[in-house]
């Protein structure tokens, strides 16, 4: 007797990438992901080169870092860079990225402040799920702005990792992600994006400077 055959089925993360593709086609999200790809390889040339321009004809950035190393211990410079990223993510983080190569062994500052930098958009995620639920805030995101708020959540994961991948402050992103709602598993997994903008941007700034 022969055993029966049963049907393959489509295995779950195939399904699911199968009608992503589908819906960023029907939504323009692939036209959205050209515009934004662009402009991040853009955002980021431009910053590599001004820092260099910066180093190369205002102050030596890395005989700052080193000043800085020398006097500040080296936990207040990464609380900053915490704070930062909690609030406003107003501080630049080649800024740091330059700082951390004035230790011996940089690349592990490198992924130290990565982490941090990660550890503060969760937290950020967070305050966003806070202030959703003040009726002010939330009425200004679901009856106000519901369009330009639900960009974010069709095409969160997209935005996201563009938001990571850029020299641009990530906070406000995820604070956004937050209050609209966003999955914060889909979070946390888009969100590691982050650590390939700290590994790309140190590779290019450790090459240039």
């Amino acid at each position: 007797m022969k055993p029966v055959q049963r049907s393959k089925k489509p295995r779950h993360w195939n399904l699911n990438l199968r009608l992503l593709d589908r819906y960023y086609r029907q939504s323009g999200g692939y036209t959205l992901m050209q515009k934004s790809l662009a402009q991040m390889i853009l955002l980021s040339a431009l910053a590599v080169v001004g820092f260099w321009a910066l180093n190369e004809y205002v102050i030596d950035l890395k005989a700052a870092g080193n000043y800085i190393t020398k006097h500040l211990h080296w936990s207040m410079v990464v609380l900053s860079w915490f704070l930062s990223e909690i609030v406003v993510g107003i501080m630049p983080p080649n800024l740091y990225i330059i700082w951390a190569r004035s230790f011996e062994q940089p690349w592990i500052m490198v992924w130290f402040l990565a982490i941090v930098s990660y550890g503060a958009g969760i937290v950020s995620f967070f305050v966003g799920q806070w202030l959703h639920r003040i009726p002010l805030i939330k009425r200004w995101i679901d009856v106000t702005y519901p369009e330009q708020f639900g960009q974010v959540r069709r095409f969160g994961g997209l935005l996201i990792f563009l938001g990571a991948m850029t020299p641009l402050p990530f906070s406000p992103l995820a604070t956004i992600a937050g209050a609209v709602g966003f999955k914060f598993r889909d979070y946390l997994i888009v969100s590691l994006s982050r650590f390939l903008n700290f590994g790309l941007n140190a590779t290019l700034l450790f090459g240039v400077l």
